[in-house]
């Protein structure tokens, strides 16, 4: 991680990919759960801002492993939260 702004940044861009996604299987999948794909878009807006307010606040300013441990684990849980949502929209697209 270069900083909190680049990943913010990275944040951003992946769940507005994630939305866009949302957006694309309302309008142009006929075969779909449209309340399921919503629960979906429902789900990504709330992660963004879990995220998004996450990366403000790191724990122990003055220890910088401490710090470092703390935005891995951010990523980490980001990561696998982007893997759920992935997995729900193959759910709902076969």
């Amino acid at each position: 991680m270069a900083n909190k702004r680049q990943l913010k940044k990275e944040i951003h861009f992946v769940t507005g990919e994630l939305i866009s996604e949302c957006l694309y299987n309302s309008c142009f999948v006929k075969d779909m759960d449209a309340a399921k794909n919503d629960e979906i878009l429902q789900k990504v807006i709330d992660m963004q801002q879990e995220f998004l307010s996450r990366v403000n606040l790191s724990d122990g300013k003055n220890n910088p492993k401490i710090v470092k441990k703390y935005y891995r684990k951010l990523i980490e849980d980001f990561d696998k939260k982007i893997e759920e949502v992935l997995n729900d929209f193959t759910q709902i697209n076969k």
